[in-house]
């Protein structure tokens, strides 16, 4: 007899079995040992459609997943064809089994599945199949093999009722080519494609979807046309049910079937209630067959279609939802039956597009994904770029890199900053000297990025020589500005000497030029000199000692571009001063988490940062000698996004302030790390992450005398939370530093505490109850009382808190300029 290999699904484990009917007491010794060895059978996604939740690390499966795996031999005759009346299949499914305490997989990856059908030729009524019972194959034959699976993402298909199964039922069904392999042989590779379209809406970090439904009611639409251009294409679409074994083509359901079977994990393609393709007219369709719905699964909402049309009359058309489609989105915390629309037609990309104009195509193996939900406080519908089946996370990690915003430096902003200073300083020498820089593009911030850590010029070094003089002896100026002679390394004339550049000659080869001004003193009148980019610029002023303004004159969508930061580099920190004039950076994404880096002696004011990437505002200040140890002050910052970090500032060496700082989002340590002499006024940490005994606004050092107040936490999305780290300090309930649960942050109206009663006979659950004063308004009063301050007046917190709704809200103050 010939020697049969048994085929178990394993990935990378061989397993020693055989099937019932092996003769091992008949085989010589040598072709014993080819008995039962397991053959590798690797399943994967067919790229792109690659990784979906798992216990995986590859993320191709789910556990419980199935496939049903057919197999058919080649003729004796003709190797190239195969014996169709001969073909068997068998039924898998993925098992994972795991070791407590690691991730260790210990057993096979797929199984038989008990209970289920297998069948032993074409035409023949199907039998259950036993855990035993795995697909053979004759050793030395040429064979294939192809396979259809279904999906069990997060367990859907695994309830242990039919309204439990239906209520996140994921109908998610993949398909393989067939493979021919010939014996021995160690691996047999599927790969599978998913067959239905998929329309996917996930929820922004921090929502939570209620429910999403396809409008299909007349009063979602002003239009009649609308409306019945949206149900003409709805009747024809249909949830799948599986897969007919016969033309490997997705089978649909009757509504019969979809409400009243007892089972729908049932991987079968024969049940009664399945519908094929053009076996019902579009009439019957419309009326008796199951049509699709999002439904729950993992916290997103999923609607599965069979992407073509399925009636007698047009098998195989395409359904194409149109650009008038809307659909209901309820989020929880909205509250009652409040709904949202999302139209088709209104819904754009990250780049502003409406990439649906003309409406959505139903496509095999497409996924058209939404993130849904309120972001900074307001409520927006982005449309993913990508189409496919991966699984689109909520805090979205791949973006383009930085080579694009490097080919868009823009160093316009600079000169005209420098320009216009000197033109002042010249016409009345009681004029500071001190530019002030206006940022109105994306690309003129990169390039203040790039200024700052020395990287905006790849070019040679440049040096400066003499002065230039005219014909009579005297100075050259070009723009007011004292003209030099500059050389540039490397670059030699035929005698060996290096060749000399005007500024302008220069300024066409790329180099960047800027000038310094310095008072009239005694017999010496005023003067600027030209001076050029070579290193990292510190927007400081060694010769007056003046820190130049950069301010924001717009908001900027940074569009996910990969950037560096502030000022990298230690030894050179930023010493200006940086005004976001309440202006917004929006998609800021900086793989090192900073957006400044190092700063010392400065100050960062009057900003918003929003991003679903995880952004830190400030890795490290220190004072110089000459700053009466100031570090930095930082007034005016509203924060919304991820913080890995520390929201405001990892690390505060000398005297230092934050003021009017708020944080919402997910974070693993305090609104500031460390400070040596930290006054903190008006600050608002609401973040979930915070470990139990953890600061949550000073993770530890010193705070100033009366310089801590006005300050709030959220000890429900951090319960355990402290106000400073490793402090166990109480304050004043006057003070106004407290951790409170999210309500109570989001309250519009006060909850005073009448005078006459004892406080201290209240406990501490009344008190954070009857919180007093609206935080919103203790915060403002205290950026108030800020202002009026020397330091305030220096650097003002420009921005204000706000609240939008009576009563509690569900949201946060929102800081606004």
């Amino acid at each position: 007899m010939n020697i049969k290999r048994i085929i178990y699904l394993v990935a990378g484990v061989a397993l020693m079995a055989c099937s019932a009917d092996d003769e091992l007491w008949q085989l010589a010794p040598e072709q014993q040992e080819l008995i039962g060895q397991g053959v590798n059978f690797s399943a994967t996604m067919a790229s792109p459609f690659v990784t979906r939740t798992t216990y995986n690390a590859d993320g191709s499966f789910n556990e419980g997943d199935e496939l049903r795996i057919f197999r058919q031999y080649a003729t004796d005759n003709d190797i190239t064809k195969f014996d169709a009346d001969g073909e068997i299949f068998r039924t898998y499914y993925r098992k994972v089994n795991y070791a407590a305490g690691n991730s260790l997989s210990l057993g096979s990856d797929w199984l038989p599945k008990a209970g289920r059908l297998k069948s032993d030729a074409p035409g023949s009524t199907p039998i259950v199949q036993t855990a035993a019972d795995s697909l053979t194959w004759e050793n030395g034959r040429t064979v294939r093999f192809r396979a259809w699976g279904r999906s069990n993402l997060s367990g859907c298909m695994s309830g242990t009722t039919p309204d439990a199964i239906r209520s996140s039922f994921y109908p998610d069904f993949t398909v393989s080519d067939w493979v021919t392999v010939s014996g021995p042989t160690q691996n047999i590779p599927l790969t599978m494609r998913h067959i239905a379209c998929r329309i996917a809406l996930t929820c922004k970090p921090g929502n939570e979807f209620s429910k999403v439904e396809l409008c299909t009611n007349s009063s979602d639409y002003v239009l009649e046309k609308d409306y019945a251009d949206v149900m003409a294409v709805f009747n024809k679409m249909c949830v799948p049910a599986g897969v007919d074994d016969s033309t490997f083509l997705l089978t649909a359901m009757t509504q019969d079937l979809y409400q009243n079977s007892a089972d729908l994990n049932a991987l079968e393609a024969n049940t009664e209630g399945v519908v094929k393709y053009g076996k019902l007219d579009s009439a019957s369709i419309r009326k008796t067959v199951q049509h699709p719905s999002f439904r729950n699964n993992n916290g997103c909402q999923y609607l599965m279609a069979i992407p073509v049309d399925m009636s007698k009359e047009s098998a195989g058309s395409s359904l194409v939802l149109p650009a008038c489609t809307r659909f209901r989105v309820y989020l929880r915390g909205d509250g009652g039956d409040k709904f949202h629309y999302a139209t088709l037609s209104e819904i754009k990309n990250k780049q502003g597009n409406n990439p649906f104009k003309d409406g959505i195509t139903l496509r095999p193996g497409y996924s058209y994904s939404f993130s849904v939900g309120y972001q900074y406080d307001s409520l927006t519908i982005t449309a993913a770029d990508s189409f496919a089946w991966t699984e689109h996370p909520l805090a979205e990690t791949s973006a383009d890199d930085d080579t694009r915003a490097d080919a868009e430096l823009d160093f316009q902003w600079w000169i005209d900053g420098f320009q216009a200073a000197i033109e002042k300083s010249m016409q009345d020498n009681s004029v500071t000297f001190n530019p002030e820089f206006l940022l109105t593009t994306p690309a003129q911030f990169v390039t203040f990025m790039r200024l700052c850590n020395g990287t905006a010029l790849n070019l040679p070094k440049i040096t400066r020589g003499e002065l230039r003089k005219d014909e009579d002896g005297k100075t050259i100026t070009i723009d007011g500005i004292n003209s030099y002679w500059w050389t540039i390394e490397g670059d030699k004339d035929e005698n060996g000497e290096l060749r000399k550049y005007t500024r302008t000659e220069a300024q066409n080869m790329g180099y960047k030029f800027y000038p310094i001004f310095h008072k009239s003193v005694s017999t010496n009148g005023a003067y600027a000199e030209e001076m050029c980019v070579d290193g990292p610029y510190n927007f400081y002023d060694e010769i007056s000692g003046n820190r130049f303004m950069v301010k924001l004159a717009a908001d900027l969508d940074l569009v996910d571009w990969q950037l560096p930061g502030v000022a990298t580099q230690k030894d050179y920190p930023f010493r200006g001063q940086f005004n976001g004039q309440g202006h917004k950076l929006s998609h800021v994404y900086l793989p090192d988490g900073y957006l400044f880096h190092y700063v010392m002696d400065g100050a960062i004011s009057n900003l918003q940062i929003e991003s679903t990437h995880d952004v830190n505002l400030l890795r490290e200040a220190s004072a110089s000698k000459s700053s009466s140890n100031w570090g930095c002050r930082i007034a005016g910052i509203s924060m919304r996004c991820p913080s890995s970090k520390n929201a405001i500032a990892t690390k505060l060496n000398g005297t230092s302030h934050v003021v009017g700082c708020i944080h919402v989002g997910e974070a693993t340590g305090a609104l500031v790390g460390s400070a040596s002499n930290l006054t903190m006024i008006g600050c608002m940490q609401a973040a979930a992450g915070i470990a139990k005994d953890a600061g949550a606004l000073l993770g530890s050092g010193t705070t100033a005398k009366n310089g801590f107040k006005y300050n709030y936490y959220d000890t429900e999305l951090s319960p355990g939370a402290v106000a400073v780290g490793g402090s166990a300090a109480t304050y004043d309930y006057d003070l106004y530093v407290r951790g409170a649960k999210s309500h109570v942050l989001k309250a519009k109206n006060d909850y005073m505490i009448n005078p006459e009663v004892d406080k201290k006979k209240l406990s501490a659950t009344q008190l954070s109850e009857m919180y007093g004063i609206a935080p919103w308004k203790a915060m403002n009063q205290g950026i108030e009382a800020y202002n009026t301050s020397a330091i305030g007046k220096l650097v003002p917190c420009q921005m204000k808190y706000e609240m939008k709704s009576e009563g509690f809200a569900n949201r946060y103050p929102e800081l606004k300029s």
